[in-house]
């Protein structure tokens, strides 16, 4: 799967703490890449409790951990200054 740059935000911001990935994960911007990802099974969770779609809020495993680790050559501070310069 290639991934775009907003997709390998999202993927990197799965690999910090809860309050990183929350924050990340819930700007407007990323919201299809958020999608994407989560139709493409590399996220997980988020049940909101009333059976209906929430935002995943995990990597899944092992394919979405391994496919953020796999983008070792570029940080998620470098990309977030290149794509998203407003939410750095």
């Amino acid at each position: 799967m290639n991934f775009m740059p907003k997709d390998q935000i999202v993927l990197l911001a799965g690999l910090g703490n809860d309050t990183v990935r929350a924050r990340i994960w819930a700007f407007p911007e990323l919201r299809q890449s958020v999608q994407r990802l989560a139709a493409a099974g590399l996220l997980e969770g988020g049940d909101d409790g009333r059976g209906g779609e929430a935002m995943p809020d995990t990597l899944s495993e092992p394919a979405g951990v391994a496919a953020a680790r796999a983008l070792r050559y570029i940080t998620l501070e470098d990309l977030l200054g290149e794509h998203l310069p407003d939410r750095v």
